[in-house]
C-alpha cells in the first residue's frame, strides 16, 4: 500500500473504522484471476486473508489510530432488499472459497481484539455511518478504510474515507476530504446519495433514471441541490425533454435515493472508550498467522512499544543461553564443546550481501538447541574484545576444517563463501537448512520464515538492530551483545530446524536426492561462482557505442513516421500516437489506456512501417540496458571476470536459476546475442567447452511416458522433430520442409507444457480447428504420451504432488480448485514438473560426475557455467580433447534412461563462437 497522509490536525485522537467485507471481496477478486495464496499442506485458499491482513497491518502501521473498530455485512436481508427487489439481485452467490476466508478474517479480528458491529436488516456501510457520526461527536478524527465508494458521502471536517486509487487493489491509496470527493464525483459528499439515485449504481443494482448520465447528474445537483430541491423546481429543469424525463422516472429516482443513502440513525451500542487500539494477544495472532502461512506479516505486528527479544516462543518455554565468547580460555573452550557435539550449527555477520566481496562481521555457533555463541570480528566504533581471523584459525580452523564433524547452515553457500574470504575453510558441510525446506515444499525458505512457520518461534527482525531506509546502518556498527543475541539466535534456529527437518527428509523419501545431489552440489557451485568468467569489454563498449547509434537513427526514423517527436517508452504516448492518431487497429485497453505489449505490437507490425521500427528500437533497448551497458559494470575489479550467483533454492523444477548477473539470459540466437556472447572469452591458451544435452525435455518425457514410438525414434537416432511432423502430416520425410518441422517442434514442446488447441492455434497462424486436429494426430502417434499425461494429472490430485525420477517433488495444492483457471494452471505445472524436473536432475547429477573425475584426474580445467542444457568449461589447450570426451562420457552416463542421452560438443575462444 502507498504511503498516505492524513490531514486533520493530530490534536484530535484517530479511530480506524474497517469495512470488513468491502475489503476482504477487493483482496479476493484482486487474485481472482491469478494464482491465489494457498496454505501448503492443505490446500486452503487464502488470498483474501492474507489481503485483508495487510490492509489492517498497513493501517495500523501508518496512522497509528488511538481507537479501531470493524464493521461486517450480515447473510440476512436488508431493509433496502424490501424496498427493491432488484437491489443486488443479479449478484452471484457467494463462492465457497470466499466464505472460507471470511470465516479466517473474523478469527484474525478476534484474536486482534478489534471490536465488530453488525446489525441484522443493515449493511456495514450504514454500522459505519453510524460509528462514524458518534465517534466525530465524541471528540476523534475518523478514517473509514474501505473498497466501497458508497461511504464518501460520510465524508465532513472530522470524518475521512482511505480508498484505492485507479486500478482497484490496495497497493496504492487515497485519504478522500470533502475536495477529494468532489474532484472524484463533480458534487459534495453530502450529494453523492443523490448523485448515485440518478446516475445509478450497476455494482448494487440501483436503477437510478435512465439516460441521465454523470454530466447531468452533475450540473443538476450543482444547479438545484439535491433530489428533493430539483423535484420542488422541476419547472425550471432545461430542456424540456430532460424535464420530462425526471418526471416521468421520479419513483425511481426516489427509491434509488433510499436505496443510496447510508443510514446513521441505528439502535447500535458504541461507546469509543470501549475501542482503543489495545495490546493484542499474540498467543492468538502468531499461531493463526503461522497456520495460514503469512510468516512474511509477522515483523509487520505492531510491537505496542515493548522491547524485541531475540526470540520469541509463542508456544512454550524458550530457554536460550547465548554467549558472547571475548576470552582465549572461552575460544579455547568453545572448540572443545564444538568438537564433543560431533555437528554444529553456524552463521555469519556480514557487511553486505554479495557473498564474494562482503566482509566477515562476526560468526555464531550453535552446537545445541537453546545454546549459541558469537564471535565479533568486524565491529566498528564499539567497544570490547574482538577476534582477528588469525586468532579464529589458530583457535577454530581445525574444528571448521575437520570433515568428521558435521556442519548445518542456512544458505550455507553464502556462509561458506564468506568464511573462505576470511581464511576460514569449511569441510564436513552436511546439512543445509534452506535446501531441505526447498525440497519439502516450504513456500517461505527465509530463516526466520521458516522458524515462525515450522518452530512457532518469532525472530528478530534484522531491521530491529540496523533500522530502514534512509536511517540504516551497517550490523558492523551495532553493539556487540544485541548482535550476539541476534546472531546467536540465527545459528540456534538453523540447528533446531536441522532437527525438525532430517526426519522429514526421510519421511518424505527425500533423503537420498538431498544427500547425493544437492548437498555435494554446494561446493561444486561455489567453485564456479568463485572462478567466474573472463569477458572482454572492450567488444561491448564498442557494442554500445554502435547500438546507442543505432538506436538515435531509428528514433528519428519513428519520429518521422509519427509527423511528431514523443517518448518511446511511454506506453500511453505510443498508445496516443498508434491508435489515435495514426488510426491503427485498436486492441483490448486498459484502465491507463491502449495495450502497447510486444503481443499486440507483433500482430500490427504489417499494418504500418513504425510498428516494426518501434519492435526493432525496444530489441536494442532492451539490449543495450541489459546487457552491453550493464555487464562491463559488474565485472570485479579484484580479477576482471564476471561472478553470477548460482540458485539451488528458487525454482520449482529443482532447475539451477542464475542472478546478478543472470547468466542464463544471455541471448542465443541472432547476430546481437552472437556478438554478446563474444564478449566472454578464453584467456591465453585456453578455450571455452561447452557440452551441451540434445533434446532433453523430451527425452525425460519418452523415459516417463515409456511411449513405444517415442523411444523406438530416439534409440534409432532419428530427428524427433522429423519424426513427429512425419506423423502429423502424413508425409514421408524427404517431403518435410523446415517450416513443416518447426511446426513439429512447437508441438513436441508445447506438449510438455500442457498445451491444448487454443494454445497451439495461439502459437501458430493455424485455426483452432487445425490445431485441435494436430494436437489429436499427435496423441494418436504417442499414446503413451496422453496416458502418461492423464495418469500424472490424476496423481496429482490424489497425492497433491508430482515427482521427477529422483523423487523430486512438486507439491501442487490448487490441483482441485474449484476455479477452473485456477485448477487449469495447476495441471499444466503437473504435466510440466515431472519433465522439467528429471531434466534439472540429470544436469546436477551429470555436474557431480563430471566434476569428481576431473578433480580424480588433477585437471586444471574448471567448470564455469550451467546454463539451461549446457555446461561451459575453461580448458587448458593441453585438456581440450581430454575434456571433451570426459565431458561427453560422464554426461551420457549420468542417469540411466529408456533412451540414450546424447551430448553435442563445441569448443572455441570466446562463447560466441564455438565449433
Amino acid at each position: 500500500m502507498g504511503a498516505f497522509c492524513y490531514n486533520q490536525p493530530m490534536t484530535k485522537p484517530v479511530i480506524a473504522l474497517f469495512d470488513a467485507s468491502a475489503l476482504v471481496h477487493r483482496a479476493f477478486h484482486a487474485f481472482k484471476t491469478g494464482n491465489p495464496l494457498t496454505v501448503r499442506r492443505t490446500g486452503e485458499i487464502t488470498s483474501a486473508v492474507f489481503g485483508f491482513t495487510n490492509i489492517l497491518l498497513k493501517v495500523l502501521a501508518d496512522l497509528r489510530p488511538e481507537y479501531y473498530a470493524i464493521a461486517f455485512d450480515r447473510k440476512e436481508k436488508t431493509f433496502r432488499h424490501e424496498l427493491s427487489e432488484a437491489y443486488k439481485a443479479h449478484r452471484p452467490e457467494t463462492p465457497p472459497e470466499l466464505i472460507a476466508q471470511m470465516k479466517r478474517v473474523r478469527q484474525l479480528v478476534d484474536a486482534f481484539g478489534i471490536p465488530v458491529f453488525e446489525l441484522p436488516g443493515y449493511e456495514a456501510d450504514d454500522l459505519l455511518g453510524v460509528l462514524a457520526h458518534r465517534s466525530a461527536g465524541a471528540g476523534a478524527a475518523v478514517v473509514i478504510v474501505t473498497g466501497d465508494a458508497d461511504a464518501m458521502q460520510l465524508v465532513d471536517d472530522d470524518i475521512k474515507v482511505l480508498y484505492p486509487k485507479a486500478g482497484g487493489t490496495f497497493s496504492d491509496t487515497r485519504l478522500y476530504d470533502a475536495d477529494a470527493v468532489v474532484e472524484k464525483f463533480g458534487v459534495p459528499p453530502r450529494l453523492v446519495a443523490d448523485f448515485k439515485a440518478l446516475v445509478g449504481d450497476a455494482s448494487d443494482n440501483i436503477k437510478g433514471v435512465p439516460g441521465i448520465g454523470r454530466k447531468t447528474a452533475v450540473k443538476l445537483l450543482n444547479e438545484f441541490g439535491d433530489i428533493d430541491a430539483i423535484y420542488e423546481n422541476i419547472e425550471l429543469v432545461r430542456p424540456e425533454k430532460l424535464r420530462e424525463l425526471l418526471r416521468r422516472e421520479e419513483a425511481a429516482a426516489r427509491e434509488s435515493l433510499k436505496l443510496a443513502i447510508i443510514v446513521t440513525d441505528l439502535p447500535v451500542d458504541f461507546d469509543l472508550e470501549r475501542c482503543h487500539v489495545g495490546l493484542f494477544d499474540r498467543e492468538k495472532v502468531i499461531p493463526l498467522l503461522q497456520e495460514l502461512e503469512f510468516g512474511s506479516l509477522i515483523n509487520r505486528l505492531p510491537q505496542n512499544g515493548a522491547p524485541v527479544p531475540a526470540v520469541v516462543e509463542t508456544r512454550n518455554q524458550l530457554e536460550c543461553r547465548y554467549r558472547l565468547v571475548t576470552t582465549d580460555e572461552e575460544i579455547k573452550t568453545l572448540a572443545e564443546r564444538l568438537a564433543g557435539a560431533g555437528r554444529f550449527a553456524l552463521d555469519t555477520e556480514t557487511t553486505g550481501l554479495d557473498a564474494l566481496s562482503a566482509d566477515l562481521v562476526g560468526l555464531s555457533l550453535a552446537p545445541a538447541a537453546g545454546e549459541g555463541y558469537y564471535l565479533p570480528v568486524g565491529h566498528s566504533g564499539v567497544e570490547g574484545r574482538q577476534w582477528t581471523t588469525d586468532e579464529l584459525k589458530r583457535y577454530l580452523g581445525p574444528v571448521l576444517a575437520d570433515v568428521g564433524i558435521g556442519k548445518i547452515a542456512h544458505n550455507a553457500k553464502y556462509d561458506l563463501h564468506i568464511l573462505a574470504g576470511a581464511g576460514l575453510l569449511v569441510a564436513g558441510l552436511d546439512f543445509d537448512t534452506m535446501l531441505a525446506a526447498h525440497l519439502l515444499g516450504e513456500s517461505s525458505l527465509s530463516l526466520k520464515g521458516l522458524a515462525f512457520n515450522r518452530l512457532g518461534i518469532e525472530m528478530t527482525p534484522i531491521t530491529a538492530l540496523i533500522g530502514e531506509g534512509r536511517h540504516q546502518k551497517c550490523i558492523s556498527t551495532c553493539g556487540l551483545r544485541e548482535t550476539a543475541d541476534y546472531a546467536c539466535a540465527d545459528a540456534d534456529m538453523t540447528l533446531r530446524l536441522y532437527q525438525l527437518l532430517l526426519p522429514e527428509l526421510e519421511k518424505e523419501n527425500q533423503s537420498r536426492l538431498f544427500d547425493e545431489v544437492e548437498m555435494p552440489l554446494v561446493p561444486v557451485i561455489m567453485d564456479m561462482e568463485a572462478a567466474g568468467i573472463a569477458v572482454d569489454v572492450t567488444i561491448l563498449s564498442a557494442m554500445s557505442a554502435r547500438l546507442g547509434r543505432q538506436l538515435t537513427e531509428i528514433e528519428a526514423a519513428i519520429y518521422e513516421q509519427a509527423n511528431r517527436p514523443f517518448n518511446i517508452a511511454s506506453p500511453r504516448q505510443l498508445g496516443e500516437v498508434l491508435f489515435e492518431e495514426l488510426k491503427l487497429p485498436v486492441g483490448r485497453k486498459t484502465r491507463s489506456g491502449y495495450r502497447t505489449d510486444a503481443a499486440v505490437l507483433e500482430g500490427l507490425k504489417d499494418e504500418h512501417e513504425i510498428v516494426r521500427l518501434i519492435l526493432e528500437y525496444r530489441t536494442l533497448a532492451k539490449l543495450k540496458s541489459t546487457y552491453v551497458d550493464i555487464l562491463p559494470a559488474m565485472v570485479s575489479a579484484r580479477d576482471g571476470r564476471l561472478h553470477t550467483s548460482f540458485n539451488q533454492a528458487r525454482t520449482a523444477t529443482g532447475r539451477l536459476s542464475s542472478s546478478d548477473p543472470n547468466l542464463q539470459n544471455i541471448p542465443v540466437r541472432g547476430q546481437y546475442g552472437r556478438e554478446i556472447r563474444q564478449a566472454f572469452v578464453a584467456p591465453p591458451g585456453h578455450f571455452l567447452l561447452a557440452a551441451d544435452y540434445s533434446q532433453i525435455d523430451l527425452r525425460a518425457l519418452a523415459h516417463l511416458s515409456g511411449d513405444s514410438a517415442l523411444i523406438a525414434a530416439f534409440n534409432a537416432e532419428e530427428d524427433i522433430h522429423t519424426a513427429t511432423a512425419m506423423s502429423l502430416y502424413g508425409l514421408p520425410r524427404d517431403e518435410i520442409t523446415p517450416e513443416m518441422r518447426r511446426f513439429a517442434k512447437t508441438v513436441n514442446f508445447g506438449v510438455i507444457y500442457g498445451m491444448s488447441g487454443y494454445g497451439l492455434e495461439q502459437a501458430t497462424e493455424m485455426s483452432r480447428e487445425e490445431s485441435t486436429r494436430f494436437i489429436q494426430t499427435y496423441f494418436e502417434r504417442y499414446p503413451g504420451v496422453r496416458a502418461y499425461l492423464n495418469l500424472t494429472k490424476e496423481q496429482a490430485r490424489s497425492r497433491g504432488y508430482v515427482e521427477t525420477i529422483l523423487g523430486r517433488r512438486r507439491y501442487i495444492p490448487d490441483i482441485n480448485a474449484a476455479n477452473r483457471q485456477v485448477r487449469e494452471a495447476a495441471e499444466r505445472m503437473a504435466i510440466n514438473m515431472p519433465v522439467q524436473g528429471t531434466s534439472a536432475d540429470i544436469i546436477k547429477v551429470a555436474m557431480l560426475e563430471v566434476r569428481r573425475e576431473m578433480d580424480s584426474q588433477g585437471l586444471e580445467s574448471r567448470l564455469l557455467l550451467q546454463v539451461h542444457d549446457e555446461l561451459i568449461f575453461e580448458v587448458p589447450q593441453a585438456e581440450l580433447m581430454f575434456m571433451s570426451e570426459l565431458a561427453s562420457r560422464r554426461m551420457s552416463a549420468a542417469v540411466e534412461l529408456k533412451v540414450p542421452l546424447r551430448v553435442d560438443i563445441k569448443y572455441g575462444a570466446n562463447w560466441g563462437e564455438m565449433e
